[in-house]
């Protein structure tokens, strides 16, 4: 099941890689035109430009909270100028809602149902109830992914489990920098430092998911998994840094439409 995460986060992030790279980070607009955009978007007038010119910067969006508008991504943040440390509680409600978002229920099911059919075929693993234990499995998977390495090693570590979104530069350096965001993370003091919740708690996950996968518990198994598990991530982070400028790229070509 974890690979056809993976395959199914690689080809979205292709499709990312592609788009980012050929959209604009900053659009010149008219200022008389300004009421007419986003609330979501801020408008700082550059000394520099003619009179009735602005500068179109790009601000944190809800949307960005779901990859693609489906996946949940509690996590993504956009790059602080003052760091804010995250309290306790506010560890444990990213998780409650990267575990519990509604739309999860829906990618759980096909999870489950991919991995059925991929392990032999759905009759051949119990039909309906066989289905129900992919399920519970694939659930399993992602609450307590998200609880350990979102929630209880943050807090107990005092680091900060947020992604944060450059939004500028080349495309590679954003790309190099959301790609190592698995090994580097802030701490509560705002200093970077290594992400153990992230290494460390993607072992702990798959030691404690072992127990309901019984057909994965060797030890050359169990690296598969973690180093499935932490590529994913990896992809999840690229895919964060460059989703909000794919979107505003298809909300452009939408609006230039006749």
């Amino acid at each position: 099941m974890q690979g056809s995460r993976i395959f199914f986060c690689a080809a979205f992030a292709i499709g990312s890689i592609a788009l980012a790279e050929s959209s604009p980070e900053l659009i010149l607009v008219d200022n008389s035109k300004a009421e007419a955009c986003s609330d979501s978007l801020k408008w700082d007038t550059l000394p520099s430009q003619p009179t009735g010119i602005s500068l179109l910067r790009p601000q944190p969006h809800m949307g960005a909270r779901r990859l693609f508008g489906i996946i949940p991504n509690y996590r993504a943040e956009q790059t602080q100028d003052t760091y804010k440390p995250l309290s306790t509680a506010e560890k444990y409600e990213i998780a409650r809602r990267d575990s519990f978002d509604w739309p999860n229920y829906f990618l759980m099911a096909g999870y489950a149902f991919q991995s059925q059919i991929g392990s032999g075929g759905f009759s051949h693993n119990g039909g309906l109830k066989g289905f129900g234990e992919f399920y519970a499995r694939a659930a399993g998977d992602q609450i307590i992914g998200s609880y350990l390495t979102e929630a209880m090693m943050p807090a107990w570590l005092h680091e900060d489990p947020r992604f944060f979104r450059l939004g500028t530069g080349s495309f590679w350096h954003r790309f190099s920098y959301a790609a190592t965001r698995i090994i580097i993370t802030s701490g509560d003091d705002g200093r970077n430092r290594v992400f153990l919740s992230e290494l460390v708690g993607n072992a702990g996950v798959v030691a404690i998911t072992t127990a309901y996968y019984p057909t994965s518990r060797s030890a050359g198994q169990g690296l598969e998994r973690y180093s499935q598990q932490s590529g994913n991530d990896a992809i999840t982070n690229v895919m964060t840094e460059f989703w909000p400028d794919i979107r505003r790229r298809l909300h452009f070509h939408k609006s230039t439409q006749p």
